[in-house]
């Protein structure tokens, strides 16, 4: 594609890299004050012109590379409880914010629990239009980097190399989701065609392998093969990007078009701990 293509862009790291200016919004101080006066109080006054322009370059991104980052969007040393009430208001403008475990929670900060952060979490679409997520504090000793992979771009590798396997992957696979916020079974090929042209993911690796007895269709090892290939080309590091959140930035995913997973990392306890504001959305926006 074109870099003026305005849709479906296919991008690797690399054309991240150089075309920052499609996804990465920097707020000056006096926009960052004026958004977080007008949300803490619930109603859109001097900021509206900021917010527009916000909304305008979000909704840009999230159509073209299917996720928006942007800096110096709060002051992350303000109240918790602050911020989630202001975040809230000001994602008003993309959707709804809805329950994101089996509990109803609307937030949870991801936190190191037990050593988990030293554990990669693998690539996969959360159930849900866009997933929020507000950096509070990254991980002082590095790592725990966000990482992006393009669902076009992993679709025609694969195309390309192992059409097979993309046969596969276009076929429906079986997310058994049982006790958890949502949909409890979803039947879904993983790689798909939208009604728009685009191309569409949806994947958790653990649980579709773990779904296997619960599949419509017989699970064969060209299926299981199908897996491998999807997660080895993942992973490549020209497709996997890496983005560090630094505290205050804010980054949207469209599970639809995107697909995440974070890096290990090694936290500290006390307030140094790494600390991230999570929300799920449905919207009708895009």
């Amino acid at each position: 594609m074109s870099d003026d293509t305005l849709t479906d862009v296919s991008w690797d790291s690399d054309y991240l890299e150089s075309h920052r200016e499609l996804w990465s919004l920097p707020l000056t101080d006096t926009d960052r004050d004026a958004l977080w006066r007008d949300a803490s109080a619930g109603e859109w006054g001097p900021a509206d012109s900021a917010r527009r322009g916000l909304r305008s370059f979000a909704l840009t991104s999230l159509r073209t590379v299917g996720f928006v980052h942007v800096r110096n969007l709060v002051d992350a040393s303000a109240p918790e409880d602050a911020i989630v009430s202001a975040l809230s208001f000001l994602l008003r403008d993309f959707g709804q914010v809805i329950p994101q475990n089996a509990q109803g929670d609307l937030t949870q900060v991801l936190r190191d629990r037990d050593g988990d952060g030293a554990t990669e979490l693998g690539f996969h679409c959360d159930t849900c239009d866009l997933l929020v997520l507000l950096c509070l504090q990254p991980a002082i000793r590095g790592g725990g980097m966000t990482k992006l992979a393009s669902a076009r771009r992993v679709h025609d590798i694969i195309g390309r190399e192992q059409p097979r396997a993309l046969a596969a992957l276009r076929e429906d696979w079986t997310f058994d989701r049982t006790g958890r916020a949502g949909q409890q079974l979803i039947v879904s090929p993983i790689l798909f065609t939208q009604p728009d042209g685009a191309i569409g993911c949806y994947y958790q690796t653990r649980t579709v392998r773990a779904s296997a007895e619960r599949s419509a269709t017989p699970v064969t090892a060209r299926h299981w093969e199908a897996l491998d290939v999807l997660d080895e080309v993942l992973y490549r590091p020209e497709i996997a990007f890496g983005l560090r959140l630094e505290a205050g930035e804010l980054l949207v995913i469209r599970n639809s078009r995107v697909l995440h997973g974070r890096s290990p990392y090694t936290d500290v306890p006390g307030p140094a701990s790494r600390r991230v504001l999570r929300l799920w959305m449905n919207t009708e926006a895009l």
